[in-house]
């Protein structure tokens, strides 16, 4: 009895055995030298769409694809030493950057009337925080405001944390973000003061790595001033004090 039982375990043992080993994937390798591992769902004359380990679908065009190989399920879990393979679930993979530019025009209680707004910024962080579609990171840049009606100009040097969801899954999905920090001024009539900033948009997935992206924002910054001015009966008062800078615009970025 014992020995059927050795027998029928092992047969059990092979034929798992076998049926991993049977498993083929496919490595798809792009032009730029990116290259990942999944199961092809949907191939045309076009495009090719694949699903990793972690469920992810990810739609290329023929035309970025340099080469697609079908390797099998022990070799997927390996890197090639002669490829470098982006797994969303890794680190370095995740790894991201984002390079942003806006435009608004911002206003300031007792401080400014409407007045232009232009930021350019850098941030980096993970792109897929949590296993999510969500970029968690930090970054800086520069804010120029022209005070209109003192014919004056703020410098800002923003340091700030970034969230930014993507909702769906589809090439082209909308986004929702949230950034905040303390901008540091770079004037000697003005200081700086903490802010946060929130947006929506549009991003569309360019490559694997790379996408561009475009929404509205509307922010809020406190700053210090020194000539805020109230009028009052008696005539205009003027003073130095902290106010807060209200900001409505738009931004378009590039993420890589």
């Amino acid at each position: 009895m014992k020995q059927y039982l050795i027998l029928v375990l092992c047969l059990l043992f092979s034929i798992q055995t076998w049926g991993q080993e049977s498993v083929v994937l496919s490595r798809v390798t792009l032009k730029t030298g990116e290259s990942y591992i999944g199961e092809i769902v949907v191939q045309t004359a076009d495009m090719i769409m694949i699903k990793t380990k972690q469920d992810k679908k990810y739609q290329f065009q023929l035309k970025e694809v340099k080469s697609i190989e079908k390797i099998s399920a022990s070799d997927g879990i390996q890197n090639n030493s002669d490829q470098m393979v982006l797994d969303v679930s890794t680190p370095s993979g995740n790894f991201s950057g984002m390079l942003e530019i806006s435009g608004a025009v911002s206003t300031a209680k007792s401080g400014f009337t409407s007045s232009p707004n232009m930021q350019a910024s850098l941030a980096f962080g993970n792109k897929q925080a949590f296993g999510k579609d969500l970029f968690v990171g930090a970054g800086t840049g520069y804010n120029f405001i022209a005070d209109n009606s003192n014919s004056q100009t703020i410098g800002l040097i923003p340091v700030f944390l970034r969230v930014q969801k993507i909702l769906t899954q589809d090439k082209t999905a909308p986004f929702v973000g949230f950034d905040a920090g303390y901008a540091f001024s770079t004037n000697q009539l003005y200081g700086g003061g903490t802010f946060v900033k929130f947006s929506a948009g549009i991003i569309h997935q360019v490559s694997f790595k790379t996408a561009l992206y475009a929404g509205f924002y509307a922010g809020l910054n406190s700053i210090y001033c020194s000539n805020l001015s109230e009028k009052i009966d008696a005539g205009t008062f003027t003073y130095s004090g902290t106010t807060t800078m209200t900001s409505l615009g738009v931004k378009v970025g590039l993420q890589f």
